[in-house]
């Protein structure tokens, strides 16, 4: 046996033999993800992607592949997390490692914390305006919880979800699968509130969401990542104004495993290490440089 990461004495995955031989199997997200770019910048320094990491379409299709693998690995919205468990995650060697939660997320300290997002040309208005308003009030941020992720603030002087226009109404929101599961309890919500208002939610992937936005076949981008300066500069300058982006739920990406593998925590380095592809066994996952 041998200690992983310092901390972890590993034993063996039953019937799979020592789990210090067992070849890491990484899953990660689809390049038209904002969690695959996300994953990139933040972990991997912006290095690519090694070709062992298997890429599948949406958080809940990674997270059904690590439940069927004791030597696999995932990440992805931890409102997704359903029969994996999730890793603590340190910054550094010398940081000590943070679970996903709510308090390690407010506090700064979980290194994968981060915003989501929805988008319109312009700042929002008429159905957008009154939806996105209510999204970030009491009510709309008690569903967010339900699910898993974390709740912004209220917005000072946000539209109530009475500030509709009259007359039917048809919203889309297309992006972010990340944010798929609360948009659509959000958009079941808000039409037993307005029956005059239609919302559709399509997923698809962050960067679907954004070309969606910039040709104009959205009225909201759902998003798990901010937008680029090229592509705040593309839409301004093809549909006329500069997008606005609203914060409306904050993640904790969870890295996740199999419930049959004992590790505990990994480092932001041991991460980057497995996903590019500088080391395939559990058994190697020990202080790898960065």
């Amino acid at each position: 046996m041998k200690a992983l990461a310092g901390v972890l004495v590993v034993a063996s995955l039953a019937g799979c033999g020592s789990s210090e031989d067992l070849t890491i199997i990484p899953y990660g997200r689809e390049n038209s993800s904002g969690t695959h770019s996300y994953f990139q910048e933040h972990v991997l320094g912006g290095a690519d992607y090694a070709p062992t990491v298997e890429s599948l379409p949406g958080t809940a299709s990674v997270v059904g592949a690590v439940q069927q693998d004791p030597r696999a690995v995932g990440y992805g919205g931890i409102a997704y997390l359903r029969g994996v468990r999730a890793l603590k995650v340190k910054k550094d060697d010398g940081s000590p490692a943070y679970a996903p939660s709510l308090e390690n997320a407010r506090n700064g300290l979980y290194p994968l914390t981060r915003n989501l997002y929805l988008i319109t040309v312009g700042a929002p208005d008429g159905a957008a305006k009154g939806f996105i308003g209510w999204a970030r009030s009491e009510e709309g941020q008690k569903i967010c919880e339900t699910i898993g992720y974390f709740p912004v603030p209220a917005a000072a002087g946000a539209p109530a979800a009475g500030d509709l226009p009259a007359g039917k109404q048809v919203l889309t929101i297309k992006g972010s699968d990340t944010l798929k599961i609360l948009t659509s309890l959000w958009g079941e919500r808000f039409m037993q509130l307005h029956p005059d208002c239609r919302v559709e939610v399509l997923g698809g992937g962050s960067e679907i969401g954004i070309k969606a936005l910039l040709e104009g076949d959205t009225t909201i981008c759902a998003s798990s990542r901010p937008l680029r300066p090229a592509e705040i500069e593309e839409i301004a300058t093809k549909r006329g104004k500069k997008p606005d982006q609203i914060v409306v739920a904050v993640d904790g990406l969870a890295v996740f495993v199999n419930e049959k593998n004992p590790l505990e925590e990994l480092s932001m380095a041991q991460l980057k290490a497995i996903y590019t592809g500088k080391v395939h066994r559990w058994g190697d996952v020990k202080n790898p440089t960065p």
